[in-house]
């Protein structure tokens, strides 16, 4: 049985990620300061779970070498104020770089001291700047990183680290950026988090108001985020550094008219008001076309599931 080790894997994105892999017959580790808040007892009973700190150089090469996996998938990201990616670096500068380049680095020299046959690893669009600065308001995967968040920052400075051990290492690695990731199982505050009030309210059969940002972003169904990483793992050709993973652009008004088509009697009040940020809109077209990846879950029927699950169905 083929074994991956994941970083990361106990946060929103990652539980859902071990369950892809578990679900394709991987044998999976997953390193980590806990297993909370997002793995269960039931995902646990089925993993291996390494227990440690990703800015430790030790303690990451003694997981390494324990499981001695196939595939590493790294998604650590510090957020441990709770308020999201975003305003967690913003909040403490030095503990978003130990994490999300320190312990990047820890993790990349490991599996080339190891020798790991394969890296997948979380990046973010945050990398990119305002739309202003790019033409039309698209961002490509070969666009100008022009970060406006320390988050996209620490980013852009792993991309900068993968290319080197990619280039002059020889190390098989391939990063894809997220963009804004919604569904069943966040429990950070944020942007994300208010759409996770609206299909709250659904389950809870309570009315809700929220205000968010007025303009759309690129969003994503988080089993289709898991879904990219089985896809890049089972994929045989060659693969870029980096590509740009996109589903749709959307709002959270977008979604409260959709959830309210599907529940008529829901009550739900969006306030729109204008982003602090113009973000631009990814272009995705290159994994596509280089891989065949494409999205299972449109909007509709990304709203459709996270009922679902929230109600147990």
């Amino acid at each position: 049985m083929d074994k991956v080790f994941i970083t990361g894997g106990s946060g929103f994105v990652g539980a859902h990620v071990v369950r892809a892999y578990l679900n394709e017959g991987w044998e999976v580790h997953v390193f980590g300061p806990s297993p909370k808040p997002c793995l269960t007892k039931v995902d646990m009973a089925q993993i291996t779970f390494h227990q440690g700190n990703i800015a430790n150089h030790d303690d990451i090469k003694q997981a390494v070498k324990a499981a001695d996996p196939s595939l590493v998938v790294s998604l650590a990201a510090y957020g441990d104020t709770g308020q999201g990616l975003l305003a967690s670096a913003a909040a403490n500068e030095s503990a978003a770089l130990q994490v999300n380049v320190t312990g990047f680095h820890n993790l990349l020299s490991t599996c080339l001291f190891q020798k790991v046959p394969r890296v997948i690893w979380a990046s973010t669009l945050a990398v990119f700047g305002s739309s202003k600065l790019y033409k039309n308001g698209v961002a490509y995967d070969d666009s100008a990183r022009r970060p406006e968040t320390f988050y996209g920052l620490t980013k852009v400075l792993a991309e900068d680290i993968a290319g080197f051990y990619r280039a002059e290492h020889g190390l098989t690695l391939t990063g894809l950026r997220l963009p804004l990731v919604f569904g069943p199982g966040l429990w950070y505050q944020g942007v994300a988090s208010k759409i996770k009030e609206i299909f709250e309210s659904i389950a809870e059969q309570k009315a809700v108001e929220i205000s968010a940002p007025a303009e759309s972003i690129d969003l994503m169904y988080v089993k289709d985020v898991a879904r990219s990483f089985i896809h890049l793992t089972n994929f045989n050709g060659s693969l870029g550094p980096i590509y740009n993973l996109t589903a749709y652009p959307g709002s959270a008004s977008a979604i409260a008219d959709i959830v309210c088509e599907l529940h008529p009697t829901s009550r739900i009040k969006v306030n729109a008001v204008k982003s602090s940020r113009e973000y631009p809109e990814a272009n995705g077209n290159k994994l596509r076309q280089e891989t065949g990846f494409s999205y299972k879950f449109d909007l509709h029927e990304a709203c459709k599931d996270y009922i679902n699950e929230l109600s147990g169905t």
